[in-house]
């Protein structure tokens, strides 16, 4: 039997590496494992590590509303480019995604996108009536319980409410979790003060840990849904999750590319890194990368979002892009941060898939869909800002060389990236 593709090479899965071969036809796995397979295409990997396609759970691809900074074409190159090939979209456009009627024309609009895409609905107190209508159009939901675009913002005392609706879709609810009461008092107190690290005051850690233990609480209380506690910063947040989940809670928590590679130094020198939440000290920032390596990190994610440089300067904007970078950060955390390729599977791949209810993606098995990242570690590549695919134009690892890059990325059996040198 001829395959339509084979690919040859280090097959990176939850629990290993194995030298094998992969036979894929009509976009899925057919075969797994066996020696001498043929192909009417061949990609030999070599030293290269081949995982499933990577998978995102926290993008912001800003379409409608804000196309000028993203759209659903610009958000997926930049995805490929960084070898991710499933994205989940979060809900706070600026007319935001919590009716069946913005949904359907955000599904409509990524017509154009070149991997797929998955939605969240968001939650707002007057909208609950809402979350069961849209269930069937998403992979679940996402609440705000501190100040956001599109005007989210849910009281942390009604969650046990929100909590409940959502319980009836029997779908996940990722929560952005700090504390807004806090964050007002410290910008406050800290008015007038000029320097480049001062928002990280303003947003400190004890605001986050302060909404993750709010969220434990609503969820002991309830008990009947899986929560996701979005961004992790602090060593506190992966204690208290970790805590939460020993006691037989559905918890997870999620750590984002900047807050693994920039600790809050980082800032007093590039002054684009403003966050929600903010870069933390060296201590957490290390505690998230072991935290990645030992399953307290659940997902390994961006938050993609992409402002423009000029929106970053000029208006002080929080989010930096990451989707182009996904594939040079799992670099530098395997060969320079001592991660296991197979810790980056659990969480760039398995459990998003898991989590979103992507029941056909996530591993390297017979019958998945053929979507692959193959990542070359000893192929060092610097991060321009003319190589960046997302519209906004700017990464901020601009200047830094990385230990290696996405090689080959394949979307249902085809390749997509432009780097094809081994395909024979």
């Amino acid at each position: 039997m001829e395959h339509d593709l084979v690919l040859r090479g280090k097959v990176v899965g939850p629990e290993g590496i194995e030298e094998t071969e992969i036979g894929v036809d009509d976009g899925r796995i057919s075969q797994v494992g066996r020696r001498g397979l043929k192909g009417s295409r061949v990609i030999e990997a070599g030293r290269c590590l081949i995982f499933p396609g990577f998978i995102d759970i926290h993008v912001h691809l800003r379409e409608p509303g804000r196309e000028f900074e993203e759209d659903f074409r610009s958000g997926t190159e930049a995805a490929i480019h960084g070898g991710v090939t499933t994205v989940v979209d979060m809900p706070n456009n600026p007319v935001p995604a919590i009716t069946l009627a913005a949904l359907l024309e955000k599904r409509r609009l990524s017509a154009k996108a070149l991997v797929d895409v998955r939605f969240y609905a968001g939650v707002r107190q007057d909208s609950l009536a809402e979350v069961v209508r849209t269930a069937k159009l998403v992979v679940g939901y996402k609440i705000y319980l501190a100040q956001s675009t599109g005007g989210l913002v849910y009281p942390w005392e009604r969650l046990p409410e929100a909590f409940a609706r959502v319980a009836e879709t029997g779908l996940p609810v990722s929560i952005h979790c700090e504390d807004q009461g806090i964050i007002d008092k410290r910008a406050a107190s800290l008015a007038g003060v000029d320097r480049p690290d001062v928002f990280a005051d303003v947003r400190p850690p004890e605001s986050e840990v302060s909404s993750v233990r709010k969220v434990v609480a609503a969820l002991r209380s309830s008990g009947r849904l899986r929560v996701n506690v979005c961004h992790a910063s602090t060593k506190e947040t992966l204690d208290l999750v970790e805590q939460t989940r020993s006691d037989g809670l559905a918890i997870d928590c999620e750590a984002a590319l900047h807050h693994l590679f920039f600790n809050r130094r980082s800032m007093l020198t590039n002054g684009l890194l403003r966050t929600n939440p903010p870069l933390r000290d060296e201590d957490d920032r290390a505690a998230l990368v072991r935290g990645l390596d030992d399953g307290r990190v659940s997902f390994l994610v961006t938050d993609h979002a992409p402002h423009t440089r000029e929106g970053k300067e000029s208006e002080g904007l929080s989010g930096v892009p990451g989707l182009d970078d996904y594939a040079h950060v799992v670099s530098w955390l395997v060969k320079r941060q001592d991660v296991s390729p197979s810790s980056v599977c659990r969480t760039a791949c398995l459990n998003p898939a898991l989590f979103a209810g992507l029941k056909d993606r996530g591993e390297i098995a017979a019958g998945k869909k053929a979507s692959f990242t193959v990542i070359d570690l000893g192929s060092p590549e610097k991060v321009t800002s003319d190589a960046v695919r997302s519209r906004c134009g700017w990464s901020p690892y601009e200047g830094l060389e990385f230990p290696g890059r996405a090689k080959w990325v394949l979307v249902d059996g085809e390749p997509v990236l432009e780097k094809y040198e081994q395909v024979t």
